[in-house]
């Protein structure tokens, strides 16, 4: 009999109470089948298990996901699902998940806010802070995530509760890590280019049996910036172990590290014209703000993950992971704020005084997360199930606080002489202290179901229902302590017609909510306010033309939020969840090769957002347009393989006018962006490639906030070396 050691913590109890209970499970299944075998005397059927596809991998058009917690064709969700392949990030060099993520129509990206860190998306209008996982367990944790040991990234749009719990309000970003495979493999590329770019990353993958394997990836890399001051330096190892692969039991052991130092970069700020609208600094994009001799961005991630898996048979499995995350930040960045705010363009000179504003914050959080997945297929007289059920158990604990130094206050600047690295006193450097402590425990668990039954040939109805549970202590610096506790429940449906292996149509109705502690603050006002409520309607279809080579996409949806909180004028000491907005949505998408030489990634969002109804202090809002969701984005990325060994590619991005204010006061322009590439093939084991972006050296901004804006990298070249062996 195992036994849960009693001298554990609570939450460290649970976790083991909640991993032992998926092993259990899994021994309970798998004795029980051994058992029926020989009660009745017959033998099992054979299990064929199939391993990981390579060739499903190759191109930019993807064949399953496990996006929704079981291994499955893309056809049979019915939802929008776009799916970033490895081969598209390798051949646009995207090196960050940010720049992966420009393929995603109805994507956009938010500059650093109040003193936040890392990766900062919007998805359909909504914030995804919350809704980035790895391997589909949050990564909640503010960081800049790489792509070295990504396989491929599935966003998975509108509510997606009931299979992810809290957030997932416009959809959820899922990162799939490289696992070890039972071939040798490695690949060992470096890059260098503009703005003394240099990278390298390796990729090494070992069979050491049939069926067990070792990989490792490794990355380094070090950028400086058009913007003189801006500074990125970043390496990270993530070794994995696969034991009994091709098996019907099959174990993942694997760590992934990353380590970070950058000089943060705010951008510039805003300045109001003579029409009453504000827009962003007219000046030209080298001009950094910032002071690079102080400002820094130090964060680590640490996250080990272990996970088993037992197929019964070649339509049952069950699988456990649990993961262990440890995550550390340290910010002292700058926000460039105008001196006087009331300023308007047209008297903005070189000398206009600039405030480096004091953005700087720290924290230490671990997170310990158990998820158990039972899949499985089965008939019930004329109707064939596919169903899953689960759980999830995470605690979650949090320290963080501000960076604080009264003594001394950051220099200022001007527009035309930034000064990026002013002469500083030792006690700048010398007097910053902790304050502000605060820190965040809690534990939440979710249970799940969900059923895909073809009802009659060519249709199915899918049905899945979510219950989650939040129990949260906050503790505050002098403020006192709060504490949270809540439920919610969230469904999905869905209808599906298939008249053939090659077209899917459906319609489908999900719903989300975001729990008061989505993002793990919390005060007086939120502790007795209930979660918000969101919905997702979506009808769409999907194709697999030219023998499945290239996928077609487009789907209609409309993503609400029904009770967004407002504070009240009257009694500002609790809030009202009266608010209320939508996004519309009309994508396409074209993914696959059109001939075997021809390659397209397209996907194109028409985005229409309106804030509905608003309350309190938000009254001023209603009718407008919510920040940073433009009218359309899109993009397009191909790529032609010529004879001897050439390969020409490029592709556009397209992003309409954004607000950086619900009020609709303050304007980003749109932008198109082009960049190119070219590859040449020495032999099949070296390839040498030149990638170039922002090829016309447009200048545009990508990096919204309310009160300041980032621009986008200018005109740069990267050539890579790529060996194969």
């Amino acid at each position: 009999m195992v036994k849960v050691d009693k001298r554990m913590s609570g939450g460290r109890a649970q976790v083991a109470k909640v991993a032992l209970t998926g092993v259990a499970l899994t021994m309970g299944m798998a004795s029980h089948s051994v058992w029926a075998q020989s009660a009745g005397e017959q033998e099992l059927p054979t299990v064929v298990v199939e391993g990981q596809k390579t060739a499903a991998q190759i191109g930019y058009k993807a064949e399953k996901t496990r996006v929704g917690k079981t291994k499955q064709a893309l056809k049979d969700i019915p939802q929008a699902v776009t799916v970033v392949t490895e081969q598209l990030m390798k051949d646009k060099n995207a090196d960050s998940l940010k720049e992966a993520l420009r393929n995603v129509a109805g994507i956009t990206f938010n500059a650093g806010e109040g003193g936040r860190i890392g990766d900062n998306i919007n998805l359909r209008g909504y914030s995804a802070v919350g809704d980035l996982y790895l391997d589909n367990i949050r990564d909640y944790a503010q960081y800049n995530r790489e792509t070295f040991n990504l396989q491929q990234i599935d966003v998975l749009k509108g509510a997606s509760s009931m299979l992810f719990g809290r957030g997932s309000t416009g959809g959820v970003i899922n990162q799939v890590s490289k696992t070890a495979q039972p071939v040798d493999s490695n690949e060992i590329t470096v890059t260098g280019g503009s703005n003394s770019y240099k990278r390298a990353t390796v990729d090494l993958n070992k069979a050491i049996t049939d069926n067990v394997a070792f990989r490792l990836n490794a990355m380094d890399t070090k950028t400086t910036s058009e913007r003189s001051g801006a500074t990125s330096k970043r390496y990270g190892i993530a070794p994995t172990l696969t034991i009994g692969a091709g098996t019907q039991d099959e174990v993942n052991l694997s760590y992934y590290y990353l380590n970070e130092n950058n000089v943060p970069d705010y951008g510039v700020p805003y300045v109001k014209g003579a029409d009453g609208i504000s827009r962003p600094l007219n000046v030209s994009t080298n001009r950094f703000y910032g002071l690079s001799n102080a400002d820094y961005e130090r964060n680590q991630t640490g996250i080990a993950t272990a996970s088993y898996t037992h197929l019964f048979s070649n339509d049952s499995s069950i699988k456990t992971t649990v993961r262990d995350a440890h995550y550390s930040r340290d910010l002292r960045a700058t926000a460039p704020r105008f001196a006087d705010r009331s300023i308007l363009a047209s008297a903005v000179t070189d000398s206009s005084v600039i405030n480096r504003q004091r953005q700087a914050r720290g924290a230490k959080e671990h997170q310990t997360a158990v998820q158990t997945d039972f899949n499985t297929k089965f008939e019930t007289g004329r109707f064939k199930h596919e169903f899953l059920t689960g759980a999830e158990f995470v605690s979650e604990r949090s320290n963080r606080w501000t960076n604080t130094n009264a003594s001394v206050a950051n220099p200022g600047t001007t527009v035309g002489n930034t000064d990026s690295s002013p002469a500083l006193s030792s006690a700048y450097y010398s007097g910053f202290s902790r304050t502000n402590p605060n820190s965040y425990k809690a534990q939440s668990y979710g249970l799940y179901v969900q059923d895909t039954v073809e009802v009659a040939p060519k249709w199915k109805v899918l049905a899945g229902l979510r219950y989650d549970h939040l129990k949260a202590n906050y503790k505050r610096d002098a403020l006192g302590d709060l504490n949270l506790d809540i439920g919610a429940l969230s469904g999905r449906a869905g209808v599906l017609y298939q008249p053939n292996d090659a077209s899917t149509y459906y319609a489908s109705y999900s719903t989300g909510f975001n729990s008061t502690a989505e993002a793990y603050q919390l005060d007086d006002r939120l502790v007795n306010t209930d979660p918000e409520k969101t919905r997702n309607m979506e009808i769409g279809a999907k194709f697999n033309l030219y023998g499945g080579r290239l996928g077609l996409r487009t789907s209609l949806s409309r993503s609400e939020k029904t009770n967004e909180r407002n504070t009240d004028l009257a009694s500002p000491d609790v809030y009202l969840l009266s608010g209320k907005r939508h996004t519309d949505a009309l994508e396409f998408e074209v993914t696959g090769r059109i001939t075997p030489k021809w390659d397209v990634f397209f996907n194109h969002a028409f985005m229409r957002a309106k804030i509905d109804n608003a309350a309190g202090t938000a009254a001023g809002t209603l009718g407008m347009t919510p920040r940073n969701t433009p009218r359309y984005t899109s993009s397009i990325w191909t790529t032609y393989k010529l004879p001897r060994g050439f390969t020409v590619g490029g592709g556009v991005e397209f992003v309409g006018k954004r607000f950086a204010n619900d009020t609709n006061t303050t304007v980003v322009k749109g932008y198109t962006r082009v960049d190119a590439m070219a590859e040449y093939s020495v032999n099949k084991w070296l390839t040498v490639k030149l990638n170039v972006k922002n090829l016309f050296n447009r200048k545009y901004y990508e990096g919204v906030y309310t009160g300041h804006v980032l621009p986008g990298t200018s005109r740069s070249a990267e050539v890579s070396l790529v060996a194969k062996f």
